[in-house]
C-alpha cells in the first residue's frame, strides 16, 4: 500500500518484503505455529484507535485506516503458511480487566499443545 502511494520507497519496501518473506515464507526455516489475528469490526477498530489517544493516529484520514483494514482482512484471509487464530478484540479489555487476557491465553496454550502432539504423532 505504502508503495503503491509512494510512502515507501523501493529500496525499503525490497527490505521489508525480504525480511518478511525469510521469516516467514520460506521452507528453509520452520513456519510459525501459529499466527495470531486481532480482529473487530472496522468501528470498533476506529473506537481503539481514537482511545489510544495518539495524535498521529487521530490527525490519519479515516480512508488510509479503510484501506489498511481492508488490505489485512484481504490478507489473512489469504495467508495460509501456517494456521491463523482470529481473536476479536472484544473478547478482552485488558485495561479494565487484566484477567480477560487468561481464555485467550489457554487457547493459544490449547492450539500450541495440540499441535505439537499432532505432529510428534
Amino acid at each position: 500500500m505504502h508503495r503503491e502511494k509512494g510512502t515507501m520507497n523501493e529500496t525499503d519496501y525490497n527490505t521489508y518484503k525480504s525480511l518478511f518473506d525469510a521469516m516467514v515464507m520460506t521452507p528453509y526455516f520452520p513456519h510459525p505455529d501459529l499466527l495470531i489475528y486481532l480482529e473487530g469490526s472496522f468501528e470498533d477498530v476506529l473506537d481503539r484507535l481514537k482511545s489510544r489517544g495518539r495524535q498521529m493516529e487521530q490527525d490519519t484520514p479515516i480512508e488510509y485506516w479503510r484501506e489498511m483494514y481492508d488490505r489485512y482482512e484481504e490478507w489473512v484471509n489469504n495467508f495460509n503458511t501456517c494456521p491463523v487464530m482470529r481473536i476479536n478484540i472484544n473478547d478482552y479489555d485488558l485495561f479494565n480487566n487484566e484477567q480477560s487476557i487468561e481464555p485467550i491465553l489457554e487457547r493459544i496454550g490449547h492450539f500450541i499443545q495440540t499441535s505439537r502432539h499432532y505432529i510428534k504423532a
